[in-house]
């Protein structure tokens, strides 16, 4: 017996890009193949499923269908909470669903929010300064190279190969482009000249880590200037540059992997969540992102990926996420609902 599931998802190329917006705001909606995946491996697994966007108009559908469960994927569309806009609402109607919560999804989106939890829980982090606009003095606490991105995206959103500058004058270009193009202040952060990485986490009280995966640049065109950026993650994102498990030794592993717990722990991260990492020239994985709400595009996103490579595939994935929502929700299976 199965459950009866909402899948809740945002499209890509639902909205209109304006005149002056960037090619990369819609990165982070999902698209119909990866919709399709995750609804017929819910299916496959027994589960009666129905498919409802993210928008008002097709969530009000939700006031009168009784649903079990709502697998949650959806990104919102505006403003920096949008990540905990629909879970707000299938809390308000009283609709138990996948992955963090309201409060863990709106904090995670805030990146300087999240960093000041991460440094409450001793979690190592760039150094950083938010910045409302291009004029703002810079901290002389700050040491170039620094990094420059929005300070509520996700995707890679506002991140070129640009966004790493060297100079004062190329920092405060950077910033007033942030600004102008993604309507919100630029994070400004110390950038680690150092491997990156990205550890995938499954489930609650006990944990699945999944192998460590290294972002390589050897591989990629020097234009990249070492950054993960949304062009590397459209152009160079295959399997002899994301590597996984990564060449790392045990001891490294071990370390990352327990950062990464830590900081799933400190911001409430639930069912699954990842964690990205630069290791310092001295050796300390320092936290550069964690995302509650990782995609799940199979054959394309971080996640999956090092799911594969731990032997789960994509259909396992899926059903284990819900799983662990059920477990920790206590849902307990019944007859499918006419």
């Amino acid at each position: 017996m199965g459950l009866k599931v909402a899948l809740l998802f945002n499209l890509a190329d639902q909205e209109e890009q304006g005149v002056d917006e960037p090619p990369d705001l819609g990165a982070e909606w999902d698209s119909e193949a990866t919709v399709e995946a995750i609804r017929s491996s819910l299916a496959a697994a027994g589960h009666q499923v129905i498919l409802v966007e993210g928008r008002l108009p097709d969530l009000t559908r939700l006031l009168t269908e009784h649903v079990d469960i709502a697998f949650n994927i959806c990104e919102g569309f505006r403003g920096r909470n949008r990540e905990a806009h629909v879970p707000a609402f299938l809390e308000m109607l009283g609709v138990p669903y996948t992955g963090s919560d309201v409060l863990t999804l709106a904090v995670s989106l805030d990146k300087p929010t999240t960093k000041k939890l991460l440094l409450q829980s001793q979690v190592p982090t760039p150094k950083f300064q938010v910045f409302y606009s291009a004029l703002d003095v810079l901290d002389s606490g700050l040491c170039f190279p620094l990094f420059v991105k929005p300070i509520h995206e996700g995707s890679s959103i506002g991140i070129t190969a640009a966004s790493k500058v060297q100079t004062e004058a190329e920092l405060r270009e950077r910033v007033a482009y942030v600004i102008h193009h993604y309507q919100q202040p630029a994070l400004v952060e110390e950038f680690i000249e150092g491997r990156e990485f990205t550890v995938g986490i499954l489930g609650n009280t006990e944990l699945t880590i999944l192998p460590v995966m290294e972002v390589s640049f050897e591989n990629v065109p020097e234009t990249a200037n070492g950054v993960y950026s949304y062009q590397y993650k459209q152009e160079w994102s295959s399997t002899s540059n994301l590597l996984c498990p990564a060449p790392l030794d045990e001891f490294r592993t071990r370390l990352l992997q327990e950062t990464a717990v830590l900081a799933y722990r400190a911001i409430g991260c639930r069912d699954f969540g990842r964690v990205d990492f630069r290791i310092s020239p001295t050796g300390v994985p320092q936290v550069i992102e964690i995302n509650p709400l990782p995609g799940l595009a199979p054959g394309y996103s971080d996640f999956p990926m090092a799911a594969q490579a731990a032997g789960i595939e994509h259909p396992e994935l899926i059903c284990r996420i819900l799983n662990h929502a059920i477990e920790r929700l206590q849902i307990r299976p019944v007859a499918l609902h006419a």
